[in-house]
């Protein structure tokens, strides 16, 4: 296996067991098992009757000839809905017992994110891990490019492939943009909002680059688009140009509504669903007759706005590292040749910052403070809690849920989330 880039933090990732506060394997999550992962786990818990018997209650085949190769069987859940294989310790009996090699792949992988890209590795770590998300938004130098060796990888899945032969130039040189990215959004001599700004420049002038083919190779064109919107002097003049530095109007703020009104109820979005409910209880207001309640929305806007003048005036350094981080995570992750454009993806990443915004100004536990009392140790603890819950449990409901990124996007849709234009309006929210 050839080497890996990945993040710092992801290299500091070790899974908490028992201490995590929302355990992956105490959720109602499918998890497939192929054949190659059955047959070994099958053979690690065959010394005795008793682990036999748990092995055959635990890990059960399903589907016939016909199921995919990797739903070649399924670890089983409890009533409850965790895995049968969870300990009264939180604990996994799999690992304990039989060591991580004979683990099924899915578990061994998470939550790290593999993909190959070309004869290139990259990986990094899902969000929706409560202490990836901790690591990768807490800690300043969590997002600095790290260089790993693949060959501790060779046992984990590859979640994302972007075909070596491809003529695509994106895909030709999709390392050289993503870098470019990742140090316009990580740079910290800007304003968050201008980074996203110097990122859609950089988008337009790449797409640009994608949608006239000339003779000969792209790189050189691509590489002098990159180097043009990198340069002091065009970053200086952008963001003195940037049209929106401060909260913008309304319409991100009803579109992150309708996506949270609308959320799908499922077991992969329990907990999200349960703070968003929590986030719009004090806003509602029952109907004439009880016949269901309406969100009293101006009231909840202003709310927000005070909220976030309030958090942004105390811990402006550190709201725009958790907006930087999980943006870089975001980049590292998600495969931008899956977009139809580099504008597309970055619109994709700030609908979904919207999300994470409001929920983090509106969450409760920040609502409830006491300001007089509260020293500012305190409130510092207090946000860092709020946005780490905010953005693994948002990460869950997204990364584990289709209907909730199908949701999205189709409300993007609707409310015409495209173009340059939206990008300031986004990105002020």
């Amino acid at each position: 296996m050839p080497s890996a880039t990945t993040l710092r933090y992801a290299t500091r990732f070790q899974c908490i067991g028992g201490a995590c506060e929302d355990s992956c394997c105490a959720h109602a999550w499918n998890v497939a098992v192929d054949r190659p992962d059955f047959v070994r786990l099958e053979r690690a818990m065959s010394a005795t009757p008793a682990s036999r018997g748990e092995f055959e209650r635990g890990c059960i085949r399903g589907g016939g000839v016909a199921a995919p190769a990797r739903s070649y069987a399924a670890l089983q859940r409890t009533p409850a809905g965790e895995c049968v294989f969870l300990t009264t310790d939180r604990l996994c009996s799999i690992h304990a017992t039989h060591g991580a090699a004979a683990l099924p792949r899915v578990c061994a992988t998470y939550p790290r994110v593999l993909s190959r890209i070309g004869r290139r590795l990259s990986v990094t770590d899902t969000l929706s891990c409560p202490e990836a998300a901790r690591l990768c938004l807490l800690a300043p130098d969590a997002v600095r490019p790290e260089t790993v060796d693949g060959g501790d990888l060779a046992v984990l899945r590859v979640r994302h492939r972007v075909p070596a032969g491809s003529r695509d130039p994106f895909v030709r040189n999709y390392f050289m943009i993503r870098k470019a990215f990742l140090e316009l959004l990580g740079g910290d001599r800007y304003p968050i909002v201008s980074r996203f700004h110097f990122a859609a420049r950089l988008a337009r002038r790449l797409d640009a680059v994608r949608k006239t083919p000339r003779r000969g190779a792209a790189a050189p064109r691509l590489l002098a688009a990159i180097s043009a919107c990198s340069s002091p002097a065009a970053l200086a003049r952008w963001d003195r140009e940037c049209p929106e530095k401060g909260v913008s109007g309304a319409a991100p703020f009803l579109l992150v509504q309708q996506v949270l009104l609308a959320l799908p109820r499922t077991p992969a979005t329990d907990r999200f669903t349960a703070l968003v409910d929590a986030v719009h209880g004090p806003w509602l207001e029952r109907r004439a007759g009880g016949d269901g309640c309406d969100l009293r929305g101006g009231a909840l806007w202003e709310a927000y706005r005070a909220s976030r003048a309030r958090w942004e005036g105390e811990f402006p350094d550190r709201i725009a590292r958790y907006i930087a981080h999980y943006s870089a995570n975001y980049w590292m992750r998600d495969p931008f040749t899956a977009a139809p454009d580099l504008l597309t993806h970055l619109l994709r990443l700030l609908a979904r910052v919207a999300v994470i915004r409001f929920l983090l100004f509106a969450h409760p536990a920040l609502a409830d403070l006491d300001e007089a009392n509260d020293t500012r140790e305190g409130r510092q603890k207090a946000l860092d809690r709020a946005v780490v819950e905010v953005v693994y449990g948002f990460s869950r409901a997204i990364e584990h849920a289709d209907a909730m990124l199908e949701l999205l996007h189709r409300m993007m849709r609707v409310h015409r989330v495209q173009g340059t234009g939206r990008v300031a309006e986004f990105a002020g929210f």
